[in-house]
């Protein structure tokens, strides 16, 4: 079941073998016996490639609810002792702070607890929970209406500007005019890197159909965009957690009216069926 998930996550008998430390010829041949097991066909081979088939698709969800069942009934026998990986998904900024805070969190019930961390948008991280390929998503996006999943607020937060100590404005003062601001270079995310915002706002939440900014950096990777900011290259509209855990100085814009705000949603399929999540 665990080899069957490893590949119906990739749909890549090699990429799955990678992460589950496994050879292909291994994997192949358990898939191979599953489905003559079953007597179905789990996936359908398209040349070199290969995907699901609606007797997979319908596997995949009771497999995983299968493995998640398991673990819970190892735990419940072994309490503190027991051990665990928890799958947990989500886009990188938010796993970096509120995936840690909330690994600590179970750590303190299961100490044993390992977990493994896959950095995706936060479409993707909610479908991986619905077909049973993470156990929770970290997001900051609407749950589909509908969907069968439960969600609850983690947390809060507002963008603020940023800028380091490398930055021309840093010994000048830590209040600007708007105006004054846009003079001055900014970098931003030419992908979602930093969560939902709203649909007027630029992927990082700021307002550039009010005030167009000098974007000279455009980035699809966050760690590109944090040595951008640190360097003093540029200016940074950030969630304001991920600003101050950069150590970067915050700075007060007057005669900008907007804001962009963040609500940081925990996604789970069945709460209860987890034995080690506090809900």
């Amino acid at each position: 079941m665990r080899y069957f998930l490893g590949v119906a996550r990739t749909q890549n008998i090699h990429k799955a073998s990678e992460e589950l430390h496994v050879s292909p010829g291994s994997l192949s041949k358990a898939i191979t016996r599953l489905e003559e097991e079953l007597s179905v066909k789990l996936f359908s081979r398209e040349g070199r490639n290969i995907k699901l088939t609606e007797q997979g698709k319908l596997l995949q969800r009771r497999a995983s609810e299968i493995i998640q069942l398991e673990e819970s009934a190892r735990l419940e026998l072994a309490g503190v002792k027991g051990t665990i990986q928890i799958q947990i998904a989500g886009a990188e900024i938010l796993l970096a702070n509120w995936g840690l805070i909330f690994c600590q969190s179970v750590k303190k019930k299961i100490p044993l607890a390992q977990f493994e961390f896959q950095a995706t948008d936060d479409r993707s991280a909610v479908d991986r929970v619905e077909r049973g390929e993470a156990h929770i998503a970290i997001v900051t996006a609407d749950v589909p209406v509908g969907s069968g999943l439960s969600h609850k607020i983690l947390g809060e937060t507002t963008f603020k500007t940023f800028i380091s100590k490398e930055h021309p404005l840093f010994k000048k003062k830590k209040s600007v005019q708007v105006d004054e601001l846009l003079k001055y270079a900014f970098v931003s995310p030419n992908h979602p890197l930093l969560g939902k915002v709203g649909s007027k706002q630029s992927l990082d939440g700021w307002r550039d159909d009010q005030f167009p900014r000098k974007v000279e950096y455009l980035t699809s990777s966050l760690k590109i965009l944090e040595e951008i900011v640190v360097s003093g290259k540029a200016v940074a509209y950030l969630p304001e957690y991920f600003g101050k855990r950069l150590n970067l100085e915050m700075i007060q814009v007057t005669g900008c009216p907007y804001t962009c705000n963040q609500k940081i949603k925990i996604v789970a399929r069945d709460p209860k069926e987890l034995s080690w999540l506090d809900w």
